[in-house]
């Protein structure tokens, strides 16, 4: 058996039922801070994805891709987490600003009064990649229609492991900041792993940087195959996934739509 999937012969067994998703990826997500203020451009969100394999295999005779946010679903949400993402990145643009945030602050007025101080007249452009993620998980949908199904979460599917080999899975992030000031954040600066935003809301600590990649959603249509008939077969595949996310959300000044807007959003 294939060493990618040696620890995964259990869980793909009769009694188990399951077939073993994995993807390689590339994604790019960028966003924008004028004022201190977060600007999300939906249409800037892209994965590439690069290779696709299935365990147990089945006749594929067709399949789709898409992009997704599968718990920040809503608006006010996603809009939260990525203003997360902006005030880590503001506190290494000014290390000031973020002393200031743990002194002085007592209220959102002494907030908006210590962000205007710092960046009043400010913008920046912000670009976090990834380059080739491993991401591998096990489900069941599909196994008796042959037509399997997955979405493949960054928070719970990214591996460090690919054909047996160990490979850094957090050295394939990288943080571009553009603007006044420029510089970029990789593992060889700072451990991008350990960058926590704090979610008064979630009241959790959030691996922000890992949490506004969306998820990579995956269905095949094919034939049902006896199991006992499956074998390991690469499907390799090269495509850009740009989902239109017009009809996703709409993000206002006013916010005024999100609770209606998350409707159209995968729950």
């Amino acid at each position: 058996m294939n060493a990618l999937f040696e620890n995964y012969s259990g869980d793909t067994s009769a009694k188990d039922g399951g077939f073993v998703f994995q993807a390689i990826v590339s994604n790019s997500v960028s966003w924008s801070i004028k004022n201190g203020e977060t600007l999300i451009d939906p249409k800037r969100i892209f994965c590439k994805l690069h290779q696709i394999d299935v365990f147990p295999d089945i006749k594929i005779e067709s399949g789709s891709a898409s992009l997704t946010y599968v718990i920040l679903s809503e608006v006010n949400i996603l809009k939260r987490k990525f203003e997360l993402a902006s005030e880590a990145i503001k506190k290494r643009i000014f290390p000031e600003y973020a002393e200031a945030l743990q002194t002085e602050i007592k209220s959102s007025e002494d907030l908006r009064k210590i962000n205007d101080q710092f960046f009043n007249n400010t913008f920046f452009d912000v670009e976090l990649t990834t380059d080739h993620l491993v991401l591998r998980e096990v489900s069941s949908s599909g196994l008796d229609s042959g037509a399997p199904a997955i979405t493949l979460k960054i928070s719970t599917g990214m591996v460090d492991n690919l054909d047996g080999e160990p490979i850094e899975t957090w050295g394939k992030f990288k943080i571009q900041i553009d603007g006044s000031t420029k510089f970029e954040i990789t593992n060889d600066v700072e451990r991008i792993s350990q960058i926590i935003e704090y979610d008064s809301v979630e009241r959790t600590d959030d691996i922000i940087f890992r949490t506004i990649i969306p998820s990579l959603s995956l269905e095949f249509k094919g034939e049902k195959v006896l199991i006992d008939t499956y074998t390991n077969r690469s499907s390799n595949v090269a495509s850009i996934v740009d989902t239109d996310y017009d009809n996703l959300f709409d993000i206002g000044e006013d916010n005024r739509n999100d609770s209606q807007d998350s409707d159209d959003a995968d729950k």
